[in-house]
């Protein structure tokens, strides 16, 4: 899982640049139907859901313990674009992924470096699976992330 400071950055930076509704996936095992009822999502609108895959966090300075340094945080971040599952929806799902694309592409958000945002991918088992009539397809957003602990 992604640190806290990762996660807040994402979320914060698509509250304010995006109008996808977020829902954070972390630990979330309940039914997709109560998960939306519990974050105020209409049954039948579109939302975004977020999960956070941090990959290492290595030190990359001389320096580095657990009171100085700069470590390296490197993860990923899949934005899984879910509707509900009717006909045309696939097109809306695309349309959808290249704004996101297109929005984290080249970025920096803070200490935050996009380094590669990966197209649509809505293939079985690339993205969400749903029994409650939903779709998604999934963008994969690669960062990393350089921190101290002087400034956590």
């Amino acid at each position: 899982m992604s640190s806290l400071a990762v996660r807040n950055l994402i979320k914060d930076f698509l509250y304010d640049e995006s109008d996808e509704t977020t829902i954070d996936l972390t630990g979330h095992f309940e039914d997709i139907r109560e998960l939306l009822h519990e974050e105020e999502v209409q049954p039948d609108a579109p939302w975004l859901g977020l999960e956070f895959i941090a990959e290492g966090d290595e030190p990359i300075s001389l320096t580095a313990n657990n009171e100085q340094g700069l470590y390296r945080e490197v993860g990923l971040v899949q934005l899984h674009i879910c509707a509900v599952g009717r006909l045309g929806v696939g097109n809306e799902l695309v349309e959808r992924g290249d704004v996101l694309q297109k929005l984290f592409k080249g970025r920096r958000i803070g200490a935050l470096v996009v380094e590669s945002v990966r197209p649509i991918n809505t293939g079985p088992g690339a993205t969400l699976e749903f029994e409650a009539g939903y779709v998604s397809g999934t963008v994969t957003v690669a960062y990393h992330y350089d921190s101290s602990p002087q400034n956590d």
